[in-house]
């Protein structure tokens, strides 16, 4: 509608689920939202996979505890194995020049994609400019500190008139009547998100995944050079940023490789990847160098008896550089694997990176792209990291980046003392799915890593195969 390939969708059919009356004639209680939604996807999940909701109770979360609302949503997610797009909700705040608000609750599911706003345009009264959040749109974080919105897209522009009234600059979309109109909010940027969501999906021919889908989009995000938003705030604000279009999440250039890693992981397993397959190319002189993103979402165990622990269970990510592989004793406790790595070293730490190397960089991936989040102890069920060798400070690159190291990946469960004994006193293994992925790039876009990873990963006996598309389209990945 806008004339721009924002999303690059070929086309969806929509369902019209009416879960809301028209709040002008009556109104709707909590629980009857929830039975309504759940009726509506009850009837129709097998052939809608993607549902947009842009409706919220009109309460901001909570920072110790899930709603209601949020539960139900994400039990639905659950039940029916849909994807839901839910918007973050809209604020007036700042007609009177106050803070903005945080995100409505329901915007706490965590199984849901939640969307934010962004300016596309700025008109003479607008407060907004391009690419930076809407005037009006909620922020995170949310319960537990966890990452909502995760995704912003084009939601309108807002500002105030010399006499207090709210004046807006809408995206297009189309009314009842089914003519083009414009408006702001995040119930315009949400749509978006699912339109985008539902455009992989009919890219792909494979079974609907709604954790890989989740992936793909968040590990496609980025921030805009426009963004005015300080560092430390991005996250907060705007999440992960707004993600590319269809083609561009399914596209790879030859210069650089991205593998998938779908599975699921039980208490007391590890995913341990000694012979990551990091291409040779990227070696410059004595160092590896490159650009590394890395993504990971997965579905944790939910108990919304535990209030801010509500999320049992967590999944941890380290990748990086080892010396060599060493024998282990498997007879002491806690030790599965007979080999193991020595001098491992994690390079998505913060703490490795030049602050200085990275103030003075000002290329596309540091103004974009460059993610590095203390995630510490906290169970986020959305992480990501983005990070440049090149920033890596010297001392650190002659101990971890030298051109004889090993690469590895490691991924590990961990569960919360709560859900432990639980699935002891039922008899039960705990166990979570989750979907990595990994997009290794040459800056210099001259370099072969599809190839020279592809190369490896038949060296390294690795299963792979591509995600099979409907297009000639090609995507890169490593199950």
């Amino acid at each position: 509608m806008e004339g721009k390939k924002w999303v690059g969708t070929e086309g969806v059919q929509v369902l019209d689920a009416c879960v809301y009356p028209d709040t002008d004639k009556e109104g709707i209680e909590e629980d009857e939202l929830i039975r309504n939604s759940q009726e509506a996807v009850k009837a129709h999940y097998r052939d809608v996979k993607v549902w947009n909701l842009s409706i919220s109770i009109i309460n901001e979360v909570d920072e110790y505890s899930f709603s209601d609302f949020a539960v139900a949503l994400d039990a639905l997610q659950d039940q029916y194995g849909v994807l839901i797009c839910k918007s973050a909700g809209n604020c007036k705040n700042f007609k009177t020049g106050h803070p903005k608000g945080k995100i409505h609750q329901g915007a706490d599911s965590v199984r849901s994609i939640v969307v934010g706003s962004i300016a596309h345009k700025k008109s003479a009264l607008d407060l907004a400019e391009i690419d930076n959040p809407s005037p009006f749109t909620r922020i995170g974080r949310g319960p537990s500190y966890i990452i909502k919105p995760e995704i912003v897209h084009y939601g309108g522009n807002a500002g105030v008139d010399a006499s207090g009234r709210m004046v807006i600059t809408g995206v297009r979309s189309f009314g009842l009547d089914g003519a083009i109109c414009q408006s702001v909010g995040t119930s315009y940027s949400t749509p978006r998100i699912a339109s985008l969501a539902a455009g992989l999906h009919q890219e792909m021919e494979e079974e609907f995944d709604p954790l890989l889908i989740k992936a793909l989009i968040v590990h496609s995000a980025s921030y805009s050079e426009n963004l005015r938003v300080p560092v430390t705030e991005r996250v907060n604000q705007v999440g992960f940023g707004k993600p590319q279009s269809v083609r561009e999440i399914l596209y790879n250039s030859p210069y650089e490789v991205t593998l998938i890693l779908r599975d699921e992981i039980a208490k007391g397993e590890y995913i341990d990847i000694m012979d990551f397959p990091m291409p040779e190319c990227l070696v410059d002189g004595d160092y590896f160098t490159g650009q590394i993103i890395v993504t990971l979402v997965y579905n944790p165990i939910l108990d919304s008896t535990q209030r801010a622990e509500y999320c049992q269970s967590n999944v941890d990510i380290k990748m990086g550089t080892y010396d060599a592989k060493k024998d282990r004793d498997t007879s002491k406790r806690n030790i599965l694997n007979p080999v193991g790595r020595d001098g491992s070293q994690n390079v998505l730490l913060e703490n490795y990176y030049s602050k200085k190397k990275m103030r003075s960089n000002t290329d596309e991936f540091a103004l974009k792209e460059r993610l590095l989040i203390k995630y510490g102890d906290k169970y986020y069920p959305v992480k990501k990291y983005a990070v440049d060798l090149s920033e890596m400070t010297d001392g650190n690159k002659l101990k971890y980046l030298t051109k004889d190291k090993n690469w590895y990946l490691n991924i590990k469960g961990l569960y919360r003392d709560h859900i432990e004994v639980k699935s002891q006193m039922e008899g039960t293994v705990p166990s979570q799915e989750f979907c990595l992925i990994v997009t290794i790039k040459d800056p210099t876009g001259t370099k072969p890593v599809y190839n020279e990873a592809s190369q490896k990963l038949d060296e390294y006996n690795f299963w792979h195969t591509n995600i099979k598309l409907q297009t000639d389209v090609i995507i890169r990945n490593l199950y």
